[in-house]
């Protein structure tokens, strides 16, 4: 009866083995995953330092580029600022050039304009001067001519009524000539057929008897 016992007891502790065997082996297994979790970790940590660092290098840099930006940008206004300050007046010059302007000093234009004030009002003034000259030239020489005329019609009114006159006289002493010729043909007429029928009386012949 010892034999199965001591069967039983080795069968025992072969299975004790194997679950022991396993539990090391899962043990070894969960030493080593923990392992290398662990210099996984140790990495990550490596690089999450190396980045902090990097990102760090970039910031600065960034922040570098951005003053030198900024240094460079102000220069450039600068010179910007400089060139355009240099070259303004002959910018504005070929740009009023071109579209048919030209450039002219305030001062000028204000003397200018002035002088265009003083001489519009000196022109206004030698104009109205002039007018007043004129029209009053004008309105003499029409007085002058227009009693010249006056004078030339009296004159011809004068000359005509002595015309008219003398028509007149030479018209009646033309009709009284007229009427004598008239009276003087009459009489001449008369003494014609007077002297026509004495004629005719004396010159009567008688016819002879007949026998």
């Amino acid at each position: 009866m010892a034999t199965p016992k001591s069967t039983s007891t080795r069968k025992a502790s072969t299975n004790t083995e194997v679950v022991l065997g396993q539990a090391a082996a899962q043990i070894a297994k969960a030493v080593n995953e923990l392992k290398a979790a662990t210099a996984t970790v140790s990495t990550l940590s490596d690089q999450s330092e190396q980045l902090t660092m990097l990102v760090a290098n970039k910031e600065e840099a960034i922040s570098a580029l951005e003053i030198e930006y900024a240094e460079k940008r102000r220069q450039a206004d600068v010179e910007l600022d400089l060139s355009f300050r240099a070259n303004q007046e002959k910018v504005v010059n070929q740009w009023l050039t071109s579209n048919g302007y030209t450039s002219i000093a305030t001062s000028e234009l204000t003397s200018l304009r002035s002088d265009l004030d003083t001489a519009r009002t000196n022109t206004e003034a030698t104009v109205k001067k002039e007018i007043a000259s004129v029209v009053s030239t004008l309105k003499t020489q029409y007085d002058n001519e227009i009693k010249l005329i006056h004078s030339e019609n009296k004159a011809i009114a004068a000359e005509n009524a002595a015309k008219i006159g003398t028509l007149a006289t030479q018209n009646k002493f033309l009709e009284e000539q007229v009427t004598k010729l008239y009276l003087q043909l009459d009489a001449e007429r008369a003494a014609g057929i007077e002297r026509a029928k004495a004629g005719s009386v004396g010159s009567i012949n008688v016819a002879p008897s007949s026998k």
